[in-house]
């Protein structure tokens, strides 16, 4: 069930309400407009004439998050709120304002209680910097209009000093959704069948993903901290594991060290580690290697850095997120690796 009413503290947040339409085709015409506080940036803005929204029903079951496909225009939507609330405050106005338009709850969820880290990467998310989860810090919400069959995802996380809202929206595909003018407030626009992403990260972001992968040499000072805070997580590519092998080679490795500094530095951020494998083998004894592969890692930064190990999480992903193709040497060597994911900033 919706929640009925808000505080007073939550209204005062709402500076726009929904469109109210007069019919149903003119409701179908429509994005859904957001309740969001002043000041609210938008993104990122993209139209699809015809696409499938994956919309999730339920926490994660084993390694998948269950989801219910629904084809039609797709509108996908994300905004930056530099404020200090939480994320139920600003789904709350947004969730009330959709049940006021005959939404119905499909599925609603908290961080952990949708599954953490396998909920957040089983799920479309708009790629950064457009967009930034917190996994232990977000709010998911799945709604849908029987009458007209639209549908919403919406995800809402804090991740370091703002907020960030994502908004998918699945309409009539007969119908024209983009407003007039395109996006508002420097809102990037992917419309017209663009692939989302496909101009997300800027010049400089990309030169950091390039050095951060690379295998041997050295990093640019500051790769590591700066990949964690634009995109969340970093591959750790210079880290040695040979195949079917948990121990890491003696280094030292600079990804290492720049993560224990970043570590250092911010007293406060929580890692993911999650190993990955290469294809040699079956699956499920890769995602226990690649798991203890992440265990090596956690004790290498404790042991050798000082690093608490109780804001390290440890997990293992297998073969299933290849970074290079698996018919080569070369790429088998990219693919046995080990990620941080920032958890808490």
């Amino acid at each position: 069930m919706f929640q009925q009413r808000l505080t007073a503290r939550l209204w005062r947040l709402v500076c726009a309400t929904l469109i109210c339409a007069g019919t149903t085709a003119q409701a179908n015409a429509a994005t859904i407009s957001v309740p969001l506080p002043a000041g609210s940036e938008l993104l990122r803005e993209q139209e699809t004439p015809l696409d499938t929204l994956l919309l999730p029903t339920g926490p994660v079951a084993g390694d998948d998050v269950p989801t219910r496909a629904v084809e039609g225009r797709i509108h996908r939507r994300s905004w930056r709120i530099g404020d200090d609330l939480s994320p139920l405050e600003v789904l709350a106005p947004i969730r009330t304002a959709l049940e006021k338009r005959g939404f119905q709850e499909v599925y609603a969820c908290t961080a952990q209680a949708c599954g953490g880290f396998g909920f957040r990467f089983g799920i479309e998310v708009i790629p950064a910097p457009d967009m930034a989860v917190n996994l232990s810090n977000y709010e998911f919400l799945a709604a849908e209009q029987p009458e007209t069959g639209t549908a919403v995802s919406l995800l809402v996380s804090r991740f370091g000093g703002s907020i960030y809202v994502q908004m998918l929206e699945r309409h009539d595909p007969s119908q024209s959704l983009r407003p007039s003018g395109g996006p508002s407030n420097g809102g990037r626009d992917t419309s017209d069948g663009a692939e989302l992403g496909s101009d997300v990260t800027d010049a400089a972001e990309q030169a950091l993903l390039v050095d951060a992968i690379k295998k041997g040499g050295s990093l640019t000072t500051g790769a590591i901290r700066d990949l964690l805070l634009l995109q969340g997580r970093v591959p750790l590519l210079d880290l040695e594991f040979d195949t079917a092998s948990t121990q890491m080679g003696e280094g030292p490795f600079d990804s290492l060290r720049q993560l224990a500094e970043f570590l250092d530095q911010n007293k406060s951020a929580t890692i993911l580690l999650v190993g990955h494998t290469d294809t040699v083998g079956g699956l499920e004894g890769n995602i226990a290697l690649s798991r203890r592969r992440a265990i090596s890692v956690r004790e290498r930064l404790t042991t050798r850095y000082g690093i608490d190990g109780g804001r390290i999480q440890v997990a293992g992903a297998g073969y299933m997120a290849p970074l290079a193709p698996n018919t080569t040497e070369t790429g088998r060597e990219t693919n046995r690796r080990v990620e941080a994911v920032l958890v808490t900033p």
